[in-house]
């Protein structure tokens, strides 16, 4: 298939159109959620600036990239077919993560030659590998996966420690934070051949195969190829930052991009290899992208997942509860559990019900998360336990739609939006940004220098190693 011929154009804002709903959500209530008292998660210390020699000194000081890429990029064994390489394997890693701290390729060879920046690489390689070394793919994404998190739970974060944190306000360190990126090639170049202006002569020009024009953050349109990452974080730390996990994600149609997994699915694969190698997760905090189906099979693994609401859910009933004396008609609205009234001038209005509990139950093959939510009424409040996880019944097939009877975790949140611990949760995103924001300003003219998705992903793998090793070298510093 041949790139396409038409030049990325920018696409022009589309005036959002919100439908104003058919009914009122009531007051959010005073409860587990929204406690009286609550303090907003304090501010951390300012950050400050590394210096590039000192960001280089801390990436070929990390022992663990020399063990991954000894794993991933053997040496070439004596007798075997072809020239000797001039230099051992992990410097190849070490070029790729020098990458993001001089910002580009050139000026990383051109650095690298210098005695004195080849010096910083020769004495990190003596202290991790000795001094005749420094005299002298399992998958490169999966191999460097393990040993983040390996390196992050040394650190102290993802830890088992419950006292640490709880569902309800797990510790930012037992937070991991997902999202996704555009990242741009090295040039807009779409079409494969142009004619020079002044001289009529047809010149070749290099396309990146898999780059697009992609909405990001809503309504703003960029030409590039999508990364999707989880990163975690001390609180009150600067520079305690820990990617976890990455990978490239599809955005073109499934037969133009067969490889790759959309937004959602590479996410929701992300975070269980997290969760099977950091059992210490609290909870997942991502975007819009994630719907219910994708926050019901990490609920079942007993965390907590937030995301924003979506606009245009409608509410949906739960339950009608019958007791002696009066009736009470619970629905889903805003996720979470509402009690519908009718005003007097015929106004559907649904009053969010206080919860008072989050009870947690472990079993077999799933977690099960409930709200003990309190009904207000004249004859004394009642308690009443709703599901906010996928129950078996919510699986069965409807047989009028043929689809499951009911998507619960759509509607229905461990964590309500709109909520202080909600927004708490909400708030740890800006760390993702924080990552994208640093990667763009870690290559030229926001570029990431090398052409088709995995040579982004090499560059990404390669920013990664840098924040991490920052953050190895740094957050035992004593506070600056």
């Amino acid at each position: 298939m041949s790139p396409s011929t038409s030049a990325p154009r920018k696409l022009k804002k589309a005036a959002k159109v919100k439908k104003k709903p058919d009914w009122i959500l009531g007051p959010t209530p005073r409860d587990i959620f929204s406690p009286a008292g609550f303090d907003p998660e304090p501010k951390g210390p300012e950050a400050r600036n590394i210096p590039e020699i000192e960001r280089l000194e801390l990436v070929v000081a990390n022992p663990a990239l020399y063990e991954v890429a000894t794993a991933v990029l053997p040496r070439k064994e004596p007798g075997t077919r072809g020239r000797t390489p001039h230099y051992p394997p992990y410097v190849f890693l070490i070029y790729v993560c020098a990458i993001s701290v001089f910002n580009t390729a050139r000026s990383t060879e051109a650095n690298l030659q210098h005695k004195t920046i080849w010096e910083i690489v020769r004495e990190g390689v003596r202290r991790c590998l000795g001094d005749e070394e420094a005299d002298a793919l399992p998958q490169l994404r999966e191999a460097s996966r393990d040993a983040w998190i390996q390196q992050a739970i040394a650190l102290g974060h993802l830890s088992e420690e419950r006292p640490r944190g709880c569902w309800l306000r797990p510790d930012r360190s037992q937070v991991i934070n997902g999202d996704a990126t555009v990242v741009r090639p090295p040039s807009d170049q779409t079409e494969e051949f142009t004619r020079d202006e002044k001289t009529g002569e047809m010149r070749r020009r290099r396309v990146d195969p898999d780059a697009g024009i992609q909405i990001e953050g809503g309504d703003r349109a960029v030409y590039g190829k999508k990364i999707v990452s989880f990163s975690v974080r001390l609180p009150e730390r600067a520079h305690s930052r820990i990617i976890l996990n990455a990978d490239g994600a599809r955005h073109r149609a499934p037969e133009e991009d067969p490889d790759r997994e959309e937004e959602a699915s590479t996410a929701l694969r992300l975070a269980h290899e997290i969760l099977d190698c950091a059992p210490g997760v609290i909870a997942a905090v991502f975007d819009t992208a994630w719907r219910g189906t994708h926050r019901a099979r990490l609920v079942a693994r007993g965390i907590v997942v937030y995301t924003p609401q979506h606009d245009g859910i409608s509410p949906r009933p739960l339950n009608k509860y019958r007791y002696d004396h009066c009736i009470h008609d619970v629905y889903a609205a805003a996720g979470r559990s509402c009690e519908r009234r009718v005003s007097v001038d015929g106004q559907t209005i649904y009053m969010p019900l206080p919860v008072r509990e989050l009870p947690v139950r472990p079993g077999v093959n799933s977690y099960r998360f409930y709200h003990a939510v309190e009904i207000p009424c004249r004859n004394g409040p009642h308690i009443e336990l709703i599901p906010v996880y996928e129950t078996k019944e919510d699986r069965t097939l409807d047989p009028r739609t043929k689809r499951p009877k009911f998507n619960r975790c759509e509607h229905l949140r461990q964590i309500p939006p709109n909520t202080d611990l909600g927004d708490r949760l909400k708030g740890f995103r800006q760390d993702s940004e924080s990552t994208n924001c640093t990667l763009d300003y870690s290559h030229w003219d926001k570029r990431l220098p090398a052409y088709g998705a995995p040579g982004a992903l090499l560059i990404y793998l390669g920013f990664a190693w840098m924040i991490n090793s920052i953050a190895l070298g740094t957050v035992g510093e004593p506070h600056r």
